[in-house]
């Protein structure tokens, strides 16, 4: 059994973490997209639509992350830059229409957790170190 780890990794695994919880917070969102167009159904299930195939890709994307797959990590950009975008999307329309901000935990999950994550796989195609042993015993063999 192989137990060598390289420090890229343990940044795939955190990114792997917040993938998850960036799932989940889309499932809600595409739960409560499904309810609001059967109660408003003027934009015939595009919203729906979108957030469901985020999610799926999303969770799709933390189940097969991996330092070998570029492709992932290209599923992970798209995403997330298509995240961001709708963020300023939103937030011009909500300033314009409402004249407030929403409120910061909205903010949060759809400004720093994607930029989160695309630093974090950034950060993890560049690192370059030497494979770290797992365990203390096997550095010292």
């Amino acid at each position: 059994m192989d137990m060598t780890r390289r420090p890229a990794d343990e940044l795939l695994d955190v990114a792997g973490v917040l993938l998850l919880l960036q799932g989940a917070v889309l499932v809600a969102t595409t739960i409560e997209a499904l309810i609001w167009s059967l109660v408003f159904p003027g934009a015939a299930g595009t919203p729906f639509l979108m957030s469901g195939v985020a999610a799926v890709l999303v969770l799709a994307s933390s189940a097969r992350l991996r330092p070998a797959r570029s492709w992932t990590r290209r599923i992970v950009y798209g995403v997330e830059t298509v995240i961001l975008v709708n963020l300023v999307i939103d937030l011009v329309l909500a300033v314009v229409v409402t004249g407030a901000v929403p409120p910061i935990v909205a903010l949060l999950t759809r400004f720093v957790l994607p930029l989160s994550l695309i630093g974090l796989l950034g950060r993890s195609t560049r690192e370059t170190a030497a494979p770290v042993a797992v365990s203390p015993l096997e550095a010292t063999s």
